[in-house]
């Protein structure tokens, strides 16, 4: 189980996050919704361990575990991972170095990178040549999103926070994407404010955040009402 109970959050002396609880069991695909500006990539920042996000009350806790001030590296090491919206380009760190690297810190007993490597990327269709470049130096949107999955199945974390996959995606992206996260035995946090992308997910729960506050919870119905009459009805409800 991953467990966010009554998360406040602040940044600069603004208070962002008021009380938000989420339960993610096992394999489960939980869903975060909401406008721009609403709080949702704060929150997977947030728990991920950004330093610029304090966190003035509530707790995150994996598998009975308090995780909230741990570093993201020690999160890391606990399961959990996140799929970045824009991720961050290093210059002159090579991708397939960064990569070894990180998957020894993981995984420090084995020996199988190559080889688990190999697999994913014949699994996603990645481009084998893009290993050679920089990290996230001079990669389209949609390179910099499969490079972010590819991470995702060579880490096979218990589970993930995945902020607007389909950003920089086609529809082919989305696709084939939603495809690796519907047969993942991980559990998953999506956030978006698109509910087009969940034609092709399956997920268990959803829930819609605005201004900092969980408003309205329950099944895929609520992604239909969403896509029909927008975030206004939520709030209207709430």
């Amino acid at each position: 189980m991953f467990e966010v109970t009554n998360l406040s959050v602040s940044a600069r002396e603004k208070q962002i996050l008021r009380e938000v609880s989420l339960k993610i069991g096992d394999g489960k695909k939980i869903v975060l919704m909401g406008p721009n500006g609403s709080g949702k990539s704060t929150m997977c920042k947030t728990l991920m361990g950004d330093p610029s996000y304090l966190v003035t009350n509530g707790s995150v806790n994996l598998n009975g575990k308090n995780i909230t001030n741990l570093p993201p590296n020690e999160k890391v090491k606990e399961g959990l991972f996140m799929v970045f919206q824009e991720p961050e380009g290093v210059d002159g760190l090579n991708i397939l170095r960064f990569l070894r690297t990180a998957y020894n810190k993981r995984f420090p007993d084995s020996k199988d990178f190559l080889e688990k490597l190999n697999s994913i990327i014949s699994h996603i269709d990645f481009n084998r040549e893009l290993l050679t470049k920089e990290l996230n130096i001079t990669l389209s949107g949609g390179e910099k999103k499969k490079l972010e999955v590819l991470q995702l199945l060579l880490f096979n974390p218990k589970y993930a926070l995945i902020d607007e996959f389909d950003s920089g995606l086609d529809i082919d992206g989305v696709k084939a994407i939603s495809k690796i996260i519907n047969e993942s035995k991980s559990g998953f946090l999506i956030v978006t404010h698109n509910p087009v992308v969940f034609r092709y997910l399956k997920v268990d729960e959803v829930n819609i955040i605005k201004d900092g506050r969980i408003i309205a919870s329950g099944g895929v119905d609520l992604i239909q009402k969403i896509e029909k009459d927008g975030f206004l009805w939520a709030e209207k409800k709430n």
